[in-house]
């Protein structure tokens, strides 16, 4: 006779855990929390790109690379609230949590991430509440990059409110390690595409080609790479 294993205790603690989910995003739902997280991303968009135009001006190229923004999602609130073994709920993890509203700012050079963050902490209305630099002192994993948690007044029905905000500074070559670890952390395949423009004095690339590129003095506004060589050439049909 085979004996089957019970899995009425992994099931139960599966729908458990959905239900805390579900729990989390009805609170969301609720207390407008996108709506709030778009708000205050906004306010820092702006805040970003005069920043970035005003590097631009000073050093004649493009510093700031490249701006993405995320809201934390139900699954990964009741995820962390899991790990820091706190209760998951939403209510609490908006005092807990500092990194609800994340924004990453990608830059090519190491100086570049401590001018932009320079000038964050100089901008009058935000509030410097926690600083890691993992740049001067990187993780065990070879991570590199400095996160800034600051307070972004907003005024949501008629009333000021501070909300916090995870701003994470690094350049191009920390921004791939970041995806890389993630990858090795959480063992997920994560396609990410970057586009570069590259100066190809005698037109050698084609469409298809894999080539090899290597960083250069600032040739225009744009192009701060050059062609070193093609490694492999695209099979045309």
């Amino acid at each position: 006779m085979t004996y089957l294993p019970d899995n009425s205790n992994c099931r139960n603690g599966e729908r458990n855990i959905k239900k805390e989910i579900e729990k989390i995003r009805n609170e969301i739902n609720k207390d407008q929390y996108y709506l709030h997280c778009q708000y205050v991303m906004g306010v820092l968009a702006v805040k970003v790109k005069i920043i970035g135009e005003q590097l631009e001006s000073k050093y004649n190229r493009e510093v700031i690379q490249n701006v993405s923004q995320r809201i934390k999602t139900p699954e990964s609130i009741y995820a962390k609230m899991k790990r820091k073994n706190l209760k998951p709920e939403f209510t609490l993890a908006k005092t807990k949590l500092n990194d609800l509203i994340g924004i990453r700012i990608v830059c090519l050079f190491v100086d570049d991430v401590y001018e932009i963050v320079k000038m964050l902490k100089e901008q009058k209305d935000l509030t410097l509440i926690k600083e890691k630099d993992y740049i001067a002192k990187p993780k065990k994993s070879g991570y590199m990059s400095l996160h800034l948690i600051m307070g972004v007044p907003v005024c949501i029905d008629n009333k000021m409110e501070t909300k916090t905000v995870e701003i994470q500074i690094q350049t191009t070559a920390m921004d791939f390690w970041s995806v890389l670890e993630y990858q090795l952390l959480y063992k997920k395949n994560v396609k990410t595409t970057k586009k570069y423009s590259v100066h190809d004095e005698d037109n050698k690339a084609k469409v298809g080609d894999i080539v090899k590129v290597v960083s250069s003095r600032p040739l225009s506004k744009t192009k701060r790479y050059v062609l070193d060589s093609i490694v492999e050439e695209a099979v045309i049909l």
